[in-house]
């Protein structure tokens, strides 16, 4: 079983907080407590990410007694938001982007918004539940993985999304290829049709995910141009640069979404015009003999075979011999040849 050393930042009697972590100067964590909550932001050696969970109503009075926050960084914290931004005022960096839902067994579809503020010696963080990036950086900061500043532990967390991001695509590329195999192994893919559409849906929404999260990081890199704010403008290329690839990879999966839906789609024209192609084939085969059927059924006098003995056998005749008499006209205008063009 492995041991997690920073298991009892986890037990902390701080209203709302999940965990306390302190940094030392090489960048590496250790468990805190509340006296480094109550020193958030003094001067002095490394720094402290406290994690606040939303759920807890006693959060907003907490937050009040923190002097390092402004009111637009509490705001951020605690007030609603529906969309991904990053924002840069005076030292402190505030924001809110979209990460994966985690369970006790993972990654879960629903999203949520982990929200952030940090400076020169503190990251402040919040959810409402549970969410993967966060905790695979704690479980990464567990194993050895040091950062030296809040501006390299939140980059710590991004790419820890977008390495979460990364796994989605993949999935839902191979989902495609098993899509692909199928519609070239039996030619029709009928069964395929339902996977392909919550591959779309999947694929759409990931896109909006992924174009909320590049947007606000481009637009901090663009803002910024102070000689000294280089190194949050070059944090933000990175992670925008990454951001961009994950887009790109993204758009290439939805493009072949929907070549896979044309295919899908011109594979059931083909089979509907098939049943078409048959059915007029046999429509106009039957035609004649209908005809002929309602002729001999008419209520009129001294009609064909009405009183032979073997009338009703002779119009059955009639019937054959006018359905054959279609067939070989059909025949002979090229109607009947077995069609060229093959459904693969």
């Amino acid at each position: 079983m492995s041991f997690d050393p920073l298991k009892p930042a986890l037990d902390v009697n701080i209203p709302g907080g999940v965990f306390v972590l302190r940094f030392d100067e090489e960048g590496r964590a250790t468990p805190g407590d509340a006296s480094d909550v109550e020193k958030l932001g003094a001067p002095g050696e490394g720094f402290v990410w406290l994690h606040l969970n939303l759920e807890d109503v006693r959060i907003h009075a907490f937050l009040k007694k923190l002097a390092v926050l402004s009111d637009a960084a509490r705001a951020t914290l605690t007030q609603p938001i529906d969309r991904q931004f990053i924002d840069h005022s005076g030292n402190l960096v505030r924001g809110a982007i979209v990460d994966y839902e985690r369970g006790l067994g993972g990654p879960l579809p629903q999203t949520g918004y982990l929200r952030f503020v940090f400076g020169e010696r503190f990251l402040i963080s919040a959810r409402e539940r549970p969410l993967e990036s966060v905790e695979a950086t704690r479980m990464a900061l567990s194993a050895g993985h040091l950062a030296e500043t809040p501006l390299d532990l939140f980059e710590t967390i991004v790419g820890r999304l977008c390495d979460e991001l990364g796994k989605i695509i993949f999935e839902l590329s191979a989902a495609l290829d098993h899509i692909e195999e199928r519609i070239v192994s039996d030619g029709s893919g009928a069964g395929e049709r339902a996977t392909l559409g919550v591959t779309r849906r999947s694929a759409l929404r990931l896109a909006r995910e992924i174009a909320g999260l590049r947007s606000p990081l481009f637009r901090l890199e663009a803002m910024l141009s102070e000689p000294e704010h280089d190194e949050l403008k070059e944090t933000g290329a990175r992670l925008a640069h990454r951001a961009d690839i994950l887009a790109r990879d993204l758009g290439e999966v939805q493009d072949r979404a929907r070549l896979l839906q044309d295919e899908l789609n011109a594979i059931a024209d083909l089979v509907t015009n098939d049943r078409l192609y048959i059915l007029t084939v046999v429509t106009t085969l039957l035609l004649p003999a209908t005809f002929v059927t309602g002729f001999f059924g008419m209520n009129t006098r001294n009609l064909p075979f009405a009183d032979a003995e073997w009338g009703t056998a002779f119009a059955f005749g009639l019937c054959i011999a006018a359905a054959l008499a279609m067939f070989f006209f059909m025949r002979r205008m090229g109607l009947t040849r077995p069609r060229t063009t093959s459904r693969r």
